[in-house]
This record gives C-alpha cells, structure tokens and sequence, in this order.
C-alpha cells in the first residue's frame, strides 16, 4: 500500500487536471448551448478526460479514505462529527466529491444518447457545471480554516 503522505500528493496534483478539464468542458457545453452550435467529436474528448481523471481522483480518494481514516478508526470513534478536521474528510469532502463524479458521468452519458445537440450541450453543461462548483468548495484550499492544504503540492522527503 502506497504512503498516504505520495498519495495525498498525487491526489492534490491531479485536482488540477481535473480543475482544468471541467472548466474546459463547462466553457464549451456553454457556448455549443448558446451558440446553438452542432456537437462534434471535438465537444466529447474533453468531456472523456475530465471523466477519465475523475475516476482516477476517485480512486486515489478512495485510497486515502482507507489508508487514512478508516485505518485510523475515526469513523468508529464516534467523535468524528465533533472534529472539524475528521468530519470534513470522512464525510463532507468524501460525500461532496462523489456527488460531482456521478454528475459528470451523468453528463457524459448523455452526449452518447441520440438526442438533438442543444439538448447534449444543455444536460452536459448543468451537469460539468454543478460538478465543478461542488469541487471548487470542497478542495482543501489553502485558505480554509483547520483543513486547508498547500494549493502548490509538495513531494513529501
């Protein structure tokens, strides 16, 4: 099993490549929707990718999640609702950041369906839209109170 302090690293490193992918995917399902614009195999390959490194972020999560808080009994404590820390990670990220993922393959899976193109632009666009406003207020930033970390990774010694 990995070291949890490389896979909070990979893990915060690739929120970045997720970050990036879902702004792409939201810019352009917003313009292909209001630019009344036919959907192309050029709208769905960054919709693939953000899904791609979601799953993959997802299963990095998972990973912490054992190695981290399960391992280290705080669910079984009892106490973690009290704990800022704790409750944040075993419960208000980790609920969060699954939510945004099963929206962006709800998103993607409806750029698959044989419906009109406005209608793809319009479910993808809610979809990678709602997903990426959930992400960005459920990162660790830096400046959070109490659970923040680096925005800029550091490759632990």
């Amino acid at each position: 099993m990995p070291s949890s302090s490389y896979l909070i690293f990979f893990h915060s490193i690739m929120r970045y490549l997720v970050l990036l992918f879902a702004v792409i995917v939201v810019i352009q399902s917003l313009m292909g929707m209001l630019g009344k614009k036919k959907f192309l195999k050029s709208n769905k390959m960054p919709a693939l990718m953000l899904l791609i490194f979601c799953d993959l972020q997802l299963v990095m999560g998972l990973l912490l999640y054992y190695t981290s808080i399960i391992s280290r009994g705080v669910l079984s404590s009892g106490m973690v609702m009290k704990d800022t820390y704790n409750r944040f990670f075993a419960v208000e990220h980790s609920v969060s950041m699954i939510v945004a993922i099963v929206l962006v393959h709800v998103g993607y899976s409806t750029i698959k369906k044989n419906i009109d193109d406005g209608s793809k632009f319009k479910r993808l666009f809610w979809c990678s839209f709602v997903a990426l406003s959930l992400m960005m207020a459920m990162i660790p930033w830096a400046n959070k109170q109490v659970v923040g970390r680096p925005n800029i990774p550091v490759m632990p010694a």
